[in-house]
């Protein structure tokens, strides 16, 4: 197997502490380089604060229910329907998951799933059977459109949930985009893919997986064939999940016991992130490849939170302009951590 590097420095920093009688003082944080994508991140352990309960309270969430195109009986009237090509029934359903285009779409085709009645849900409230029907209802729309529409390779379903993710409504929804061509970060990640395959003769997930396994310091388990792991190089202030469908490398090939398992595993996390107060993530799965590369299908999760006590955003001048993140808990920490949850 070709050997998968886990790059990082130490930085050591040295001030006189106020707070110590201005004695010398030394902090020490750790750079890090993504073996795929070559980004940074800086573990900064020491910044790390206790996540205030900051709950949504229930005022805001009654007010927010006024006008929200997507509850009952709104929904009926306030979203859009596909055209008679796609969906001649207007809107796509699988249990309570509707699937509809987005009025204020990012890209040709641009989708909106609502995953379920209530118009707002805890984590803690999510259920396998919720999930996994709205992953499964944007599988059925790619697999209408990949059979009536244009030859479009590339997907991602993605989900903003709760406003410190930028998500606009609380109820819960999807959103799908699918295109011609893939998304920056996600090119990003084919043509490095694409090196290592040349290179080594193999498959660089199936690489990766074999030696975050090996070394157990990150690796929190897997529901069948669908791995959870915590990012060595992650991509957000309290850290990354990435969750790998292993030898998945199509949409069409995800069986309903795939979207099941990865149901069931996202779950465990939700029941962690409510443990520690988290209650806010942005969620991505990446699906396309082309002949020349073998990409497994692939998810990257990372928590939000607003930092106390301004509720100050978790995003600053070093990820937004200078693109590396300051995450301040260890993965490895971070790992020991969420693994009980996963059994």
């Amino acid at each position: 197997m070709a050997t998968i590097k886990f790059n990082k420095k130490e930085v050591r920093n040295t001030f006189l502490d106020p707070g110590n009688g201005f004695a010398r003082k030394e902090l020490v944080l750790e750079v890090r380089e993504d073996f795929l994508t070559g980004r940074r991140s800086r573990i900064l352990p020491f910044r790390r604060r206790n996540i205030s309960v900051e709950e949504t309270s229930q005022d805001v969430i009654e007010a927010s229910k006024k006008g929200c195109p997507f509850c009952s009986p709104q929904i009926q009237s306030s979203t859009p329907k596909f055209i008679p090509e796609i969906a001649p029934e207007g809107r796509i359903h699988r249990g309570d998951a509707v699937v509809f285009p987005n009025a204020f779409p990012y890209t040709q085709y641009n989708w909106v799933i609502v995953l379920c009645e209530d118009h707002f849900l805890p984590l803690d409230r999510f259920t396998d059977k919720i999930l996994t029907d709205g992953f499964l209802a944007a599988q059925e729309g790619i697999g209408r459109l990949a059979r009536n529409g244009p030859p479009l390779r590339y997907w991602s379903i993605n989900w903003n949930y709760a406003p410190q993710s930028g998500g606009g409504l609380f109820h819960p929804h999807i959103q799908v985009v699918i295109e011609e061509s893939p998304t920056s970060s996600h090119q990003e990640a084919l043509t490095r893919i694409r090196g290592y395959q040349s290179e080594n003769k193999s498959v660089f997930w199936q690489d990766y997986l074999s030696e975050e396994i090996r070394l157990g310091e990150r690796y929190l388990g897997s529901r069948g064939d669908i791995h959870f792991l915590m990012a060595f190089s992650p991509a957000g202030v309290l850290g990354e999940i990435v969750i790998l469908f292993s030898n998945r490398f199509w949409i069409e090939e995800l069986t309903p016991k795939d979207c099941e398992n990865f149901s069931h595993g996202l779950l465990a996390l939700f029941r962690f992130f409510k443990a520690k107060h988290i209650e806010s993530f942005n969620f991505a799965l990446f699906a396309g490849s082309d002949e020349t590369v073998r990409g497994w299908i692939f998810a990257r999760l990372c928590p939000r939170m607003s930092l106390p006590p301004w509720n100050t955003s978790d995003i600053n001048y070093f990820e937004k302009l200078h693109g590396e993140v300051i995450c301040v808990i260890s993965p490895e920490e971070w790992s020991q951590e969420i693994k009980p949850f996963f059994g």
